[in-house]
C-alpha cells in the first residue's frame, strides 16, 4: 500500500509540476495567456478521456504496466515541456505527460483495493494521501528545480517519478501471481452486479465536489490578490495551507468512512463548507487563513470514500469505475473553472466565492442519495474475494 500511495504521490506530483510551470512558460517562452489556458484544457480533456480508456483496458488484460510505465512516461512530458520550443511540440510535451497521469490511477486504485488489508476506507485513504501529498510537493519542485538551471531544470523533475516506478517494479511484481488471480476470479461472472444507476449519480457527486475544489485552488489566490491586495507571496501561503489542509483532509475522510459510515464522511464536510466559503470575502487575512485550513479539511475527504463505492458500484470493472470517477470529474471541474473565470472577469473574484459556496449543498444532496450500505450482490462478491 505504501509503495502504491508513493505512486500516486509521484504521478499527481508531475501534475502538478505541470501546472506550475506555465507561468515560466508565459514569462519564459512569451506564450499568452490564451496559449496557458489551452494547455490546461488540453490537460484537462486528456485526463477526462484517457483516465476511462486506460482503466477499461486494465479490467480486461493484466494492466500493471500501467502503473510503472505512466510514471515514467508522466515524467518524460514534464522534462521535455520546458526545454522544446514552439507551442505545438510544447502542447505534444502536455499531451505526453497528461496521458503518464492518467494511466497511473485506474489501476492504482485497483490495485490499491485488492491489497487493502481489510480497512477498505482507511486504506484507500492512505492512497489518496499519497496523491494529495504529491500534488503539493510539485510546485515546490518545480521551484528548486528551476531555480539554479532555468527551464532546463524541468530535466531533473522526472527523477522523482522515475524512482517511483523503481520502487513499483520492485515491490508489487511478485504479488501479480496468483494471488490477484484468485482475488479477482470471483467477479468474473458477476456482470450483472454492476450498479449504474448509483455509479452516475456517484459520479455526479465527485464531479460537483470535485468543481468545488478546483475554483478554491483557482480563485481563492486570485481574491487575495486583487481584493484584498495582498502580494503574490502571501496568496502563495494561502494556496500551501489550503493544500495542506486538503492532503490532512483526504485521510481523514478515509477514516471518519471508516469509524462512523461513508455517508457522513461525504455529506458532512460538503455542508460545513457552504458557510466557511460564504464568509471568506467578509473576513480579513487571519480570518482567511483559518477559513482556508477548514476548507482544505473538508473538500477533499470524499476522494478516497468515493474510489470505494465506484469500485463497488462496477466491481467487474474497477479500472473504468476509477477512470470515470477521477477524469471525468476533473474534466468538468476544467469547464467549471473555466465558466466561474468568465464571471470573475466581469463581476471580481468575490463574486466568484460566493458562486461557489451553493454548490457543497448539491453534492450534499447527492451524497445522501446513494445507498445507505453496500448491496448484497456487492457484499457477496467481496467475502468471495477475500
Amino acid at each position: 500500500m505504501l509503495a502504491l500511495s508513493l505512486g500516486h504521490g509521484c504521478a499527481d506530483l508531475s501534475s502538478s509540476a505541470l501546472w506550475a510551470l506555465l507561468p515560466f512558460l508565459v514569462v519564459e517562452r512569451d506564450y499568452t495567456y490564451a496559449a496557458v489556458g489551452v494547455f490546461a484544457f488540453v490537460a484537462s480533456v486528456a485526463s477526462a478521456v484517457l483516465q476511462p480508456l486506460l482503466g477499461a483496458h486494465g479490467d480486461r488484460r493484466a494492466g500493471f504496466w500501467l502503473m510503472p510505465g505512466g510514471l515514467i512516461v508522466a515524467g518524460i512530458g514534464v522534462a521535455v515541456a520546458g526545454v522544446v520550443d514552439g507551442f505545438a511540440l510544447t502542447l505534444a510535451a502536455v499531451v505526453v505527460a497528461s496521458a503518464g497521469v492518467a494511466a497511473y490511477h485506474p489501476e492504482g486504485a485497483r490495485w490499491a483495493r485488492l491489497v487493502s488489508a481489510g480497512r477498505v476506507n482507511a486504506d484507500m485513504g492512505v492512497f489518496s494521501l499519497g496523491g494529495s501529498v504529491g500534488y503539493a510537493l510539485g510546485p515546490l519542485v518545480v521551484a528548486a528545480a528551476l531555480a539554479p538551471l532555468g527551464m532546463r531544470g524541468t530535466l531533473l523533475i522526472p527523477l522523482v517519478p522515475f524512482a517511483a516506478a523503481a520502487v513499483l517494479l520492485f515491490v508489487l511484481p511478485r504479488r501479480r501471481r496468483p494471488a490477484f488471480v484468485a482475488a479477482e476470479a470471483p467477479h468474473a461472472g458477476a456482470a450483472g452486479a454492476s450498479q449504474w444507476g448509483p455509479f452516475a449519480r456517484l459520479l455526479a457527486f465527485t464531479c460537483v465536489a470535485g468543481s468545488v475544489t478546483t475554483a478554491l485552488f483557482t480563485f481563492v489566490p486570485l481574491y487575495l490578490v486583487e481584493e484584498r491586495g495582498t502580494s503574490p507571496g502571501a496568496s502563495n501561503v494561502a494556496s500551501s495551507v489550503l493544500l495542506a489542509a486538503g492532503a490532512a483532509g483526504t485521510l481523514l475522510g478515509g477514516l471518519a468512512a471508516q469509524r462512523y459510515g461513508r455517508r457522513l464522511a461525504l455529506v458532512v464536510p460538503q455542508l460545513a463548507l457552504v458557510p466557511v466559503i460564504a464568509l471568506m470575502p467578509a473576513m480579513g487575512y487571519g480570518g482567511m487563513m483559518a477559513a482556508v485550513a477548514l476548507a482544505g479539511l473538508g473538500m477533499n475527504a470524499y476522494i478516497s470514500v468515493t474510489l470505494v463505492q465506484a469500485q463497488e458500484y462496477l466491481p467487474t470493472r474497477m479500472g473504468l469505475a476509477t477512470g470515470l470517477t477521477v477524469g471525468v470529474s476533473s474534466g468538468v471541474a476544467g469547464l467549471c473553472a473555466a465558466a466561474l473565470g468568465v464571471l470573475g472577469d466581469a463581476y471580481g473574484p468575490a463574486a466568484v466565492l460566493w458562486a461557489v459556496a451553493p454548490l457543497p449543498i448539491a453534492a450534499a444532496a447527492l451524497g445522501a442519495w446513494l445507498p445507505r450500505t453496500v448491496p448484497a450482490s456487492r457484499q457477496a462478491l467481496q467475502e468471495a474475494s477475500a
